[in-house]
């Protein structure tokens, strides 16, 4: 018995930013190297890699940007980079249009084209990897041989699939594992299953589904911990692709669920990108050059927080891809370039080894843009925590909550991320509580 339960229509609702910093980076900051970046992919050490339209950089997340071209290895110049993976043994994949699969182990290059491997296409389009290790690659069907996947077990064994609608063979565009193992693939006819214990294939369509999968070309696909399936589809209306939101399927119970942060706004609908951070879903809109959107959404389970064109957070309306890195920060590829969000920003403590007689609380700047120095003295060592919330009671950072000695204390609180108004900074400990009102002035 199939459940299926029809467009839950929520309208989004901007809040205030909890405890973000929000970075931008593009070719005037990075020294020309990000151009357009299309896809994204994060390593076992923290680096980003970034696939772009006419080359894959990493970023160390400090000061150094490497560029990969024709000049220093197997990436073309000529060509995009559509989609860039990490495996199991941190070896970077990348696909492009024209070139065929590459991979790099940090020393060396390989390429696999049609006259060197089972990849039948020098146009990729997706790949990932399975819990033995098997390669995945999506590829374009039309000089394949009808091919639309293929499978490689890294040894000598190529194994092609074909997908087909009235003897329209189709391509893969996207790849995702989810932690049961199994294999899910999207294309311009359905949603596909692969289940590697019993070696079947399970398809997923608007027709077979009622309507739960609401367009059958699917272009996103995010599992997440729970074993749900998150897919952002398009549907043919009208002789013209238009975006069905976000669904979620969740195949223990066969229940199919549609969202719509904006049911006003077409531009929403059209689903780009998708990745899990804690519980919550981040949902890209607009696939850059070729279909509007609305900027970047967060969906906490029922209340959608927009983030669009906006220079202090996301300054763009149209999202590439999305990834969380190790250290659980989000990272964006737009229009705009490389969008770092960090939940964690940094603190900056300092100690002056000097008792005082009283407690005190001060900042300084007050009001202040986008940074301020709050200073307290405590004449009594213990557990202490400087919280800062806004003018609704919300706690937005922690910036102490530790042990302290006895002195002179003094961090930095940057607000960077954060929307003007009045701020109450709290210190608490050690039987005292004391608060101060800041404004933050943009």
């Amino acid at each position: 018995m199939k459940a299926f339960s029809k467009f839950i229509v929520l309208f989004f609702t901007v809040s205030n930013l909890i405890a973000q910093t929000w970075t931008t980076y593009d070719n005037n900051n990075t020294n020309g190297s990000l151009p357009l970046v299309s896809c994204l992919a994060t390593d076992a050490s923290g680096n980003i890699w970034i696939g772009s339209y006419r080359s894959l950089v990493k970023y160390d997340q400090s000061t150094t940007w490497t560029i990969y071209n024709s000049s220093n290895s197997l990436v073309p110049n000529d060509n995009n980079v559509v989609d860039v993976a990490v495996d199991n043994s941190n070896n970077i994949w990348a696909c492009t249009y024209a070139s065929g699969l590459l991979s790099y182990n940090g020393n060396n290059w390989q390429q696999y084209i049609p006259s060197n491997s089972g990849i039948l296409s020098n146009f990729t389009y997706c790949v990932g990897f399975d819990n033995p290790g098997n390669v995945w690659t999506g590829i374009y069907s039309a000089n394949s041989g009808n091919a639309g996947l293929v499978k490689w077990d890294r040894v000598n064994t190529w194994t092609p699939f074909t997908f087909t609608d009235n003897n329209n063979y189709k391509n893969v565009e996207v790849i995702a594992k989810d932690n049961a193992g199994n294999i899910w693939c999207g294309t311009a006819i359905g949603l596909y299953k692969f289940n590697p214990t019993n070696s079947t294939w399970t398809a997923y369509t608007k027709e077979n589904t009622s309507g739960g999968l609401g367009g059958n070309w699917v272009r996103v696909i995010a599992p997440d911990a729970a074993g749900n399936i998150w897919l952002g589809a398009m549907d043919f209306v009208n002789n013209s692709y238009v975006g069905t939101g976000l669904t979620k399927f969740t195949p223990s119970t066969n229940l199919w669920s549609n969202y719509i942060a904006n049911s006003q706004d077409p531009n929403t609908k059209v689903v780009s990108a998708i990745a899990i951070r804690n519980n919550d879903v981040w949902v890209g809109t607009g696939f850059c050059g070729q279909y509007n959107g609305n900027g970047l959404y967060k969906y906490d389970g029922s209340t959608w927080t927009n983030y669009v064109n906006d220079n202090n957070t996301f300054p763009t309306s149209c999202v590439n891809d999305l990834v969380v890195d190790k250290n659980n920060n989000l990272w964006i590829a737009s229009g705009a370039g490389l969008t770092k969000v960090d939940f964690n920003p940094t603190a900056v403590e300092e100690y002056i080894d000097t008792v005082p007689t009283q407690f005190t609380l001060n900042t300084y700047p007050n009001p202040f843009n986008p940074t301020t120095k709050i200073e307290f003295s405590i004449s009594k060592s213990g557990r202490y925590t400087i919280k800062v919330y806004n003018s609704l009671g919300q706690e937005v950072v922690k910036l102490v909550d530790h042990e302290l000695a006895a002195g002179i204390h003094s961090v930095t609180f940057d607000a960077s991320g954060l929307a003007s108004g009045i701020y109450i900074c709290k210190l608490n400990g050690e039987n005292i509580m004391l608060s101060k009102k800041i404004v933050l002035m943009k």
